[in-house]
C-alpha cells in the first residue's frame, strides 16, 4: 500500500496493456456510497469476501486473454487481509491455490515519502509496510517468483517489469 504500484499499473494501461485495478479501493468506495457493511470498520469478513468475489470474477474474465494482464493485487493478497482482520483464512488460501496467477509477482516496497492516507486508505504507514512484507512472504511460500521493483520514476518501473517478463517468459 502506498508504494506506487497503482501508478505503475496506470502507466502500463496507458502503454496498451490489460490492467486490473485494485479491488479494495473499488469496494470501499462502493460500500461507502451505499452505507454498506462491506468495509473493514463494520464487517471485515464481508469486506474480504467481497474482494475475493471480485478478484475471482476478474481472474476468470481475463483467463483466456492472450498477452500479459497486470493485476494491482492478486488473490493471495486476501490471505494477508484475513491475517490483519484475524479472520479464518482457509477459503482464501483455497482460492489462492485454485486461481493461480503467472509465476512472476512484482513487489513494491513501502516508501513513507509517498505514502498518503485518504478516504479509502486509513492504515498507518507502519501497518501498511508490514502488510506488504507479509504479502511478499505469502507469495514466496506459495511458490511465486518475487521481483522487487525499486523506487524510481514510473516509466522506469514499468519498463523494468516489461523487461523481466520479456526475459523470463518470452512474452514479446
Amino acid at each position: 500500500m502506498g508504494a506506487g504500484k497503482s501508478t505503475v499499473i496506470s502507466r502500463l494501461k496507458e502503454m496498451g496493456y490489460s490492467c486490473i485495478n485494485e479491488p479494495a479501493r473499488e469496494i470501499l468506495a462502493e460500500q461507502r456510497q451505499i452505507n454498506g457493511n462491506g468495509v473493514p470498520e463494520k464487517d471485515p469478513k464481508l469486506f474480504t469476501e467481497l474482494m475475493l468475489s471480485r478478484m475471482i470474477f476478474q481472474y476468470q474474465l481475463f483467463s483466456e486473454k492472450t498477452g500479459p494482464v497486470f493485476f494491482d493485487r492478486g488473490i493471495p493478497d486476501i490471505t494477508g487481509y484475513a491475517d490483519i482482520f484475524n479472520i479464518e483464512k482457509t477459503v482464501f488460501e483455497n482460492a489462492s491455490d485454485k486461481f493461480r496467477f503467472n509465476k512472476n509477482v512484482f513487489m513494491f516496497s513501502g516508501y513513507k515519502e509517498i505514502y498518503v492516507n485518504d478516504e479509502e486508505r486509513k492504515m498507518s504507514f507502519e501497518l501498511a509496510d508490514k502488510f506488504g512484507r507479509d504479502i511478499g512472504k505469502i507469495y514466496q511460500d506459495s511458490g511465486y517468483n518475487i521481483h522487487e521493483v525499486p523506487l524510481d520514476k514510473t516509466d522506469k518501473r514499468a519498463d523494468l517489469i516489461l523487461e523481466i517478463l520479456k526475459s523470463e517468459n518470452n512474452l514479446f
